[in-house]
């Protein structure tokens, strides 16, 4: 938890810009100690219903007094994963009173400024929004108010049940909670309601793209996807009735009955059941069974919904160049490079096609042909896993994206390799490339990376503007300037331009050409095999 001296507290917090008054309360913040920025720290949006910490959040009452906010956002219950070079040391952490978001105000006489809302990643089952990771001070010293939010994952955020009580997607319906509170109350902080931008990567991304096909009514203006679609393979999971009596089984209490499972689990330590169910449990977000009275998030898969909240919208989303290089290097992908047919065992894997050898061999002889060099082999595969699971579905979503309503989408892909590349830095990956959330360490301060080279400094310098630009003004490179020399065009229906972030910025046309061909024409004859899972 980030804690200040009382003394710096006491000499700031009497000033009066350090007192909000909004809708929800009276807040208290402090000075960051890293920029020209104040904090407001750890503001409930929503409580977890302690009846039933699995269902939906109840609304948080006002504050009749002043809320101290000084200390971040309790982390909600997970195996957290905490990053240093070279490492990542895992163990359990969390509370259920963890639905607070963090605001980071410049200090500047601005008024009605933009707002961006960042959505982490985790796969569905970890992840938080603490300073130590996503530290704001390279994007709040554009001008823009930053607001980092936690929502709950895992069993307490993605178990679906079929009962109205536990229908599924409460982590989805935690971030709705969240951006309605800032859209309620962020004109208090300076910020402009209808300027507000919800950014997400990896499986945020996926989580946010789903706010775009949702039927829910949309409450933002922007969206920024990074590395992650709602189409992506895996994004949703099935929906099991005897979830409940499984995890109380385990953990003792022997029944048959769900409300009775329910209410012991609701009982037992988040540290327990999440212990219970890391391994075993794959959560993910699901497509809800109808109920009365209960306002749904997912009703259809996301291939097929109609999308009517990217009618109007400004979009940028991209990836990275080598997005799944670090798959050579994790411990769970492994098996595709040491079996003698991993490859095979790969598309079995991520792919829908147990009873389909002929259109694995369609891939097979796309990606590997004659291929027998063992470099050249780990390079395919990796060309496979990142086209399938990042690169293919986010062009496809976007490019489906630009076919709608007054709605502007910008590509990107990141392929900069330097030495605040996030992920390339916890594996210790010294092969070329850019991959999956590398470009988090030029948008964010992290504890794990202290401040950088010149060189990396201008990549910050270049990330940040253009994500800022985008943020402030619909668009990300509204002039030229010397750090941003060349415009970035939107897709248009028949140009897919794509700007290459790198130590040069270049705009490119459709990236992965050929890569990207084949998979429209695989996906066209089968989508329904590969992408919708039979009912």
């Amino acid at each position: 938890m980030l804690v200040y001296a009382a003394v710096l507290l006491v000499a700031r917090c009497t000033e009066g810009r350090l007192l909000v008054h909004a809708p929800a309360g009276t807040f208290r913040g402090l000075p960051a100690n890293d920029g020209d920025y104040d904090m407001y720290l750890g503001i409930p949006y929503a409580k977890v219903n302690a009846s039933n910490p699995f269902g939906e959040s109840i609304p948080h009452e006002k504050f009749d007094n002043v809320f101290d906010a000084f200390t971040e956002s309790a982390v909600c219950p997970q195996i957290k994963e905490v990053y240093k070079p070279n490492s990542v040391d895992i163990r359990y952490e969390g509370t259920l009173d963890c639905l607070r978001l963090n605001i980071f105000v410049p200090k500047s006489e601005s008024k009605h400024r933009a707002v961006f809302i960042f959505v982490f990643g985790g796969r569905y089952r970890n992840g938080c929004n603490e300073i130590s990771i996503y530290g704001p001070k390279y994007l709040v010293r554009h001008d823009i108010i930053v607001v980092t939010i936690n929502f709950r994952s895992g069993p307490y955020g993605f178990m679906c049940m079929d009962i109205p009580e536990i229908p599924g997607n409460q982590g989805l319906r935690d971030q709705y909670d969240a951006i309605k509170w800032v859209r309620d109350n962020i004109g208090a902080f300076g910020g402009d309601p209808e300027r507000l931008t919800l950014c997400g990567h990896s499986s945020g991304s996926s989580l946010v793209d789903m706010h775009l096909l949702t039927e829910r009514p949309r409450l933002f203006q922007q969206a920024i996807l990074q590395s992650g679609a709602a189409t992506s393979p895996g994004f949703l999971g099935p929906s099991n009735p005897m979830t409940l009596v499984n995890i109380a089984r385990k953990l003792g209490f022997k029944t048959n009955d769900t409300y009775s499972a329910m209410s012991f689990l609701a009982k037992a330590s988040p540290k327990a059941v999440v212990k219970a169910t890391d391994i075993e449990y794959n959560w993910k977000p699901c497509v809800e069974k109808k109920f009365e009275d209960v306002v749904p998030f997912i009703t259809v898969h996301p291939e097929l919904s109609e999308g009517l909240n990217v009618d109007g919208l400004k979009i940028l989303g991209g990836f990275t160049d080598r997005e799944s290089l670090y798959s050579l290097y994790a411990f769970h992908y492994r098996p595709i490079f040491i079996l003698p047919d991993g490859f095979r065992y790969s598309l079995y894997q991520h792919f829908n096609l147990q009873n389909r050898s002929d259109l694995v061999d369609v891939v097979h002889r796309f990606y590997l042909d004659d291929y027998e060099d063992r470099k050249s082999y780990e390079h395919k595969i990796v060309d496979l896993l990142s086209d399938f699971n990042v690169v293919y579905p986010k062009h496809r979503q976007l490019i489906k994206y630009t076919n709608h309503k007054n709605t502007s989408v910008y590509l990107y892909i990141f392929s900069y390799d330097g030495d605040r590349n996030r992920m390339k830095k916890i594996f210790n990956i010294t092969k070329a490339g850019a991959t999956h959330s590398d470009e988090l360490g030029y948008m964010f301060s992290m504890d794990f990376m202290p401040d950088t080279k010149y060189r990396d400094q201008c990549m910050i310098d270049k990330l940040t503007t253009l994500w800022a630009n985008f943020v402030k003004y619909g668009e990300p490179t509204p002039v030229t300037t010397e750090l941003l020399p060349v415009r970035w065009p939107p897709l248009t229906g028949d140009t897919v331009p794509c700007l290459q972030i790198d130590s040069n910025l270049t705009v490119l046309s459709r990236p992965f050409r050929r890569r990207m061909a084949f998979w429209d024409l695989f996906f066209d004859a089968h989508l329904d095999k590969l992408r919708i899972p039979p009912t």
